[in-house]
């Protein structure tokens, strides 16, 4: 996991990475692209231990270097999708997002591999409330069928990304965090939590998320790798 990030003015940046046993199978990424676009990626293997650790480490390597190649997020997903294939096991996979934020144009463009929902948190321009929505886009996980009808399925989406915006990207060692009882912290507890923290920096809104899930889940604990990245703009 990378320790440091991209030296950007216009973006405040921050992740976290809690794994359930020693190695996990859980990554992010964040790097720069040119003066003004950063990649940011996050990534869920199949699974726990070694094995999900190694196809994480593969997935990564592969990841920068098809996001020199190619400006498309999707295109870059459709290219790892057909060599995951080719190195997994039948029954391994993994989700992932690869986002590209633009400070020229203050805008992002996503793509989604089957992978958590990311969140968007922004200022309504209608009634000037602060509010936190789902970035919705198609995709199937990495590994699972032919390039064919994965290429027919993912999508790059683009959604403005201006001052003060949030974007939140998480896996579901987050939402499927549990108490005692079985209840799941959830993604709309997770939408609530960004809208209340939004004002705070990258650090101090993902320490506040952390903090929450902790609380919880109480003596229940962690059962799966936790990881969280938020990209803020100044």
């Amino acid at each position: 996991m990378p320790k440091t990030f991209p030296q950007q003015t216009e973006f405040d940046l921050d992740a976290r990475y809690l794994p359930a046993q020693k190695v996990g199978g859980d990554f992010y990424d964040i790097f720069p692209l040119s003066e003004s676009r950063i990649g940011v990626a996050i990534a869920d293997a199949s699974g726990k231990g070694i094995p999900a650790s190694l196809l994480m480490a593969i997935c990564q390597s592969k990841l920068r270097y098809l996001a020199r190649q190619f400006d498309s997020p999707s295109r870059v997903l459709i290219e790892m999708n057909r060599d995951v294939a080719e190195e997994t096991r039948e029954d391994m996979f993994v989700t992932l997002i690869y986002a590209i934020v633009d400070s020229s144009t203050d805008e992002i463009v996503i793509a989604r591999a089957g992978h958590e929902l990311p969140m968007h948190g922004h200022c309504d321009t209608n009634d000037g409330l602060y509010k936190t929505t789902m970035i919705g886009s198609e995709g199937i996980a990495l590994g699972i069928v032919e390039p064919e009808l994965f290429e027919s399925v993912i999508e790059d989406k683009t959604i403005p990304f201006v001052r003060d915006d949030v974007l939140l990207l998480y896996t579901d060692g987050i939402t499927e965090s549990a108490n005692w009882d079985g209840t799941e912290f959830s993604s709309s507890r997770l939408a609530e939590l960004l809208k209340s923290l939004h004002d705070l920096t990258a650090i101090e809104l993902n320490q506040g998320i952390l903090d929450s899930v902790s609380r919880f889940t109480g003596s229940a604990g962690q059962r799966d790798d936790i990881t969280l990245v938020t990209v803020k703009h100044r």
